[in-house]
């Protein structure tokens, strides 16, 4: 009994994606079926917008190596516009699999190299006439990408490499105050009782308490919290001491 692999395509912006989901499922089990085979192995390409380029498309990738390893059929119930895609024409064409395109019947193994070409000329003629185009809005003197006036409306505050860095910067500043604030005037108090560094980080960890590294504390770990949001005055020994019958505070010791 012949093997088949299925590689469907579902796109997920379309309202109708599960019913054309479905239309593909009962054409690849009808056709297998007409075959005498057997589905080995299902793929499906959830298709969404494209975040980057090239597109990635891991599932196709996989049904390949899945039908070779096999030796099964590969079975595309809709190819579509794929048939344009010169890095999918030059997969199934490398592959040496065995594959049919239930919507492109006139793709076969004797054909592809013919797609393949076909499709790498389309993508060259599509970029150039993108070039071109972007060429003739500068000259006009259209402003393109992120000089566009409205570009970053909005957004100013992630404008430029430096101001996003420092954006960044703040968020993550907050969120690390955010994280610590329980436990600021805990230490405040204990800094005025007059508890050295060892005794706090000996308290915080004794409470199962972990800095944002997932760490223990250690008494620097603590300095800085100190340093960054208690001030500098609290980094000395608050101990007091008699010093010739009057009551002084310790120097600027760090516990």
């Amino acid at each position: 009994m012949k093997k088949y692999v299925i590689y469907y395509r579902q796109w997920l912006k379309k309202s109708r994606s599960r019913v054309e989901l479905a239309v593909q499922e009962t054409e690849a089990k009808r056709f297998v079926a007409f075959n005498s085979g057997r589905i080995a192995k299902v793929f499906v390409e959830k298709e969404d917008l494209p975040t980057r380029r090239p597109i990635e498309r891991v599932e196709f990738a996989k049904a390949i190596e899945a039908a070779f390893s096999s030796n099964a059929v590969l079975v595309i119930p809709h190819l579509g516009r794929l048939v344009k895609n010169a890095a999918v024409m030059r997969a199934l064409l490398n592959s040496r699999v065995e594959f049919h395109c239930m919507d492109q019947r006139t793709i076969t193994q004797q054909t592809i190299n013919m797609f393949a070409t076909s499709a790498e000329e389309v993508s060259r003629k599509v970029s150039e006439r993108s070039r071109k185009a972007m060429r003739a809005c500068v000259a006009r003197g259209m402003k393109l990408g992120s000089a566009r006036p409205d570009h970053w409306k909005g957004r100013e505050h992630l404008r430029g490499t430096k101001l996003a860095i420092a954006a960044a910067a703040r968020k993550k500043r907050e969120k690390v105050k955010n994280i610590y604030a329980w436990m600021m005037p805990e230490i405040k108090a204990r800094r005025e009782r007059g508890e050295t560094l060892p005794e706090i980080v000996e308290w915080l960890n004794n409470q199962g308490k972990l800095t944002t590294a997932g760490k223990p504390f250690t008494q620097t770990a603590v300095w800085r919290l100190i340093d960054r949001y208690l001030g500098k005055e609290y980094l000395g020994s608050s101990r007091k001491k008699t010093t010739g019958g009057k009551v002084g505070v310790a120097g600027a010791g760090v516990g």
